[in-house]
């Protein structure tokens, strides 16, 4: 009997053995469904088309360090030429530029944002240049929209760049 004993012992444990490999279909189901419901939820908050103005003023802000950057990079005078209330480019003054990657520097603000109307040129050291000079006072630009505003503004000689609501 003792000898009968442990051999359905040694078959429980190699059965054991065998039964706690990988995963339950529930537990993969569960996984799936927490991953799917928190990247439809990141997606949501990414969504191209739903730029709060906050988020465009931030374009904003990079796109004017984007073309301080460019102007550096290039060795070349560029300008961010502000065509409409909500339409700007990088300009070398006559035609609007490409990027390193080819992509036409033409930027559109969304959902009824609108830009006060100023130009900025920055010279080939990245400076910022106010008429045929260094700027010599901060530089403004207004985002309006969503009943708020945020306020864009480049400071002179360094052209470092905050965003304020």
């Amino acid at each position: 009997m003792p000898a009968l004993f442990f051999e359905s012992i040694a078959m429980d444990v190699a059965n054991t053995e065998n039964r706690c490999h990988g995963f339950t279909l529930i537990e993969l189901v569960a996984v799936l469904l927490i991953l799917g419901v928190l990247g439809s939820g990141i997606m949501l908050r990414w969504a191209p088309g739903d730029q709060s103005l906050s988020a465009q003023a931030d374009l904003f802000a990079r796109n004017l360090r984007h073309a301080q950057a460019m102007a550096m990079a290039r060795g070349v005078a560029l300008l961010l030429d502000v065509k409409t209330a909500n339409t700007y480019a990088i300009t070398d003054g006559v035609a609007t530029i490409r990027d390193s990657a080819g992509a036409l520097q033409n930027f559109t603000l969304d959902n009824g944002v609108t830009l006060s109307v100023a130009d900025q040129r920055f010279d080939s050291l990245g400076r910022p240049l106010s008429g045929a000079g260094l700027m010599s006072a901060a530089q403004s630009w207004t985002l309006s929209g969503e009943s708020a505003t945020e306020t864009v503004q480049i400071q002179p000689l360094t052209g470092y760049v905050t965003v304020t609501p």
